[in-house]
């Protein structure tokens, strides 16, 4: 396309080398935006149309990088302008297009640069030619480049690809339900920063978000609803930060927040409370008000990591162990986090190969009548005979299990191994007065979850009035789904507890809807029993509150004849703890049971 000079310049008649003068005349009535930066790419001088281009004012340019005056764009330009740090290319380099929002509209430019190179070759900087693209489609928009040529294409035709463009640019570096940033804009503008920060030596920080709870918000509101709240929440984050800070969403309920020059400790402080106390503020959605709560990891560049990679996994495992810690909280990362990672993965892995090579076993606690002595009840419970380690606690790999997906296929194996023995125990004379199966909440959300038990109970023809689900409070938070799903278990004929009650979030007033046999009082109440006053006003509500709704209860962890006494006192029907007996193999159980009448 033909290149158009104002008129002064082409009225210029030249003979023989410019002259500093000629050259300044020159630079300042091109009509295009030039620049010129250092090799650190830092600005030297910018002529008329660059200064009105870039929006800054006259003078602000200098000193700054070029990624100061164009941000938004600098994980693009970075990229290509590295190839001159390595030498190549020595010819015009061109940068792309770049959108560049201002008070006018946005304002696109055709950006290309020329290696600036001293007598010994060596790059000292660079020759940069912007061309505003706005006012004329034809300069690029709608157009083929032919044998060196450029075809113009239509005004209007032009602006729509300007348009489409602009879209799918904006797509490919943007979440597409919050407006947040993704995992490609971070990448790149963590790069920038990482670089950035090297040449001047500042530290950076970057934050690794988990919202607590937030599945249940899907769970029991939709996922409709759960879509909003992560918008609300992305708004949240985005005003918390400072100008330049750099919010992205990974996927999920996972945030990454990019923190450049952070000069002091105290600041960067103060900005992640502001920001998890912004989170855990109460949200309205629809017709309900929900509050969450965020584990926050934290990696600092350079102590953490150098690498985008690196500081990514060094928050991800803070946020990890800030949530192992209880949730709502944020942690710095520590080396020895890499190490528990490391375990946890091996444990996951270990996971898998025990299901394939059945190395989990059933131990089978009883339950006791406090009022007789008899035995009125007994608790499976799964342990994993590792090949090395030796017994593994549930403790240790059931949260596992839950996190990794491997927990429905655990809790099936379970609920089935117990009633073929439940049923091998009758068969063989023996009476199994009620057996009881714990369930996490993630195997009852599964929409098949009771037709799974119905083919457990038909394959293994153990009574279904024996057995007993124990579930956590978190599955009654949702009164109607769980009163649905609870009415279908106790068609069958199964009975159903409330596990450690008392440590979770429900309302007392809850139960009444709910098809709840059983209350089980859980062991931190128990064990500081009977000198604690408040644990003994605890019970002796929950002992009432269970007598009112015609439900049982039975108290967890009895380990001195002063607790069973107080129990006692209260009328607790039964226990279960250490005083009685602790978890029994199944020859050492089937020797403990009565023959049936």
């Amino acid at each position: 396309m033909e290149k158009v000079l104002p008129e002064s310049v082409q009225t210029l008649h030249l003979s023989g080398p410019l002259s500093l003068h000629e050259w300044q005349q020159l630079f300042e009535l091109a009509p295009f935006g030039i620049g010129v930066f250092d090799r650190d790419f830092r600005c030297r001088g910018v002529n008329g149309i660059f200064t009105e281009l870039s929006g800054l004012a006259q003078g602000d340019h200098l000193g700054k990088t070029l990624f100061d005056i164009t941000p938004a764009q600098a994980p693009m330009l970075l990229p290509r302008l590295k190839q001159l740090l390595h030498g190549v290319p020595r010819a015009e380099l061109d940068l792309g297009c770049i959108h560049v929002s201002r008070p006018g509209g946005p304002r696109r430019w055709q950006m290309s640069c020329s290696p600036l190179v001293d007598a010994a070759g060596i790059f000292n900087g660079i020759f940069l030619i912007a061309r505003d693209l706005t006012q004329d489609p034809r300069a690029y928009l709608g157009v083929t480049r032919f044998t060196g040529e450029i075809q113009e294409a239509s005004s209007q035709h032009a602006q729509r690809l300007y348009q489409a463009e602009a879209r799918l640019h904006h797509l490919s570096y943007h979440d597409p339900l919050t407006d947040l940033g993704n995992r490609n804009l971070l990448q790149e503008r963590l790069e920038l920063e990482i670089e950035t920060a090297r040449l001047n030596k500042q530290a950076l920080a970057l934050l690794f978000i988990d919202l607590d709870g937030f599945k249940l918000i899907n769970d029991n509101l939709g996922h409709s609803a759960g879509d909003l709240l992560l918008k609300l929440l992305a708004q949240r984050i985005r005003h918390s930060l400072r100008p330049g800070d750099l919010a992205t969403r990974l996927g999920a309920d996972e945030f990454l927040v990019l923190l450049p020059d952070i000069r002091q400790p105290q600041d960067l402080v103060a900005l992640i409370e502001r920001l998890q106390h912004r989170l855990h503020d109460p949200a309205d959605i629809g017709q309900e008000r929900v509050r969450l709560s965020a584990s926050i990891g934290v990696a600092l560049y350079p102590e953490h990591g150098l690498t985008p990679d690196s500081l990514i996994s060094a928050a991800d495992n803070a946020m990890h162990e800030a949530k192992r810690r209880g949730r709502n909280g944020y942690l710095f990362y520590s080396p020895d986090m890499m190490t528990q990672m490391r375990e946890r993965m091996a444990l996951e892995q270990g996971l898998i190969k025990a299901m394939e090579q059945q190395q989990f076993r059933l131990l089978y606690q009883p339950m006791t009548d406090l009022a007789n002595d008899s035995l009125s009840g007994l608790e499976a419970l799964v342990r994993w005979q590792h090949p090395s380690e030796g017994m593994i606690s549930p403790a240790r790999f059931i949260p596992v299990a839950e996190e990794c997906g491997l927990i429905e296929q655990l809790g099936e194996w379970v609920m089935r191994t117990a009633c073929q023995q439940g049923q091998r125990w009758l068969a063989e004379g023996f009476a199994v007065p009620r057996l009881s199966v714990n369930v996490s909440v993630r195997e009852m959300r599964s929409p098949d979850y009771v037709d799974r038990v119905t083919a457990i109970l038909a394959q293994t023809g153990f009574p279904a009035e024996r057995l007993e689900i124990e579930v956590t409070e978190s599955i009654i938070q949702s009164v109607d789904q769980s009163l649905s799903l609870f009415t279908r278990l106790k068609a069958l004929g199964v009975q159903i507890a409330i596990d450690d009650f008392g440590t979770g979030f429900s309302s007392l007033s809850l139960l009444k809807s709910l098809p709840i046999d059983r209350i089980k009082i859980d062991r931190a109440f128990v064990q500081a029993l009977p000198d604690d006053k408040h644990s003994r006003e605890l019970c002796r509500t929950i002992v009432s509150l269970a007598d009112s709704l015609g439900m049982a209860v039975t108290a967890e962890g009895i380990e001195t004849q002063p607790q069973r006494q107080f129990l006692q006192s209260l009328r607790c029907e039964e226990g279960q703890g250490y005083l009685f007996s602790h978890p029994l193999s199944e020859p050492h159980m089937t020797s403990m049971l009565a023959p049936q009448r």
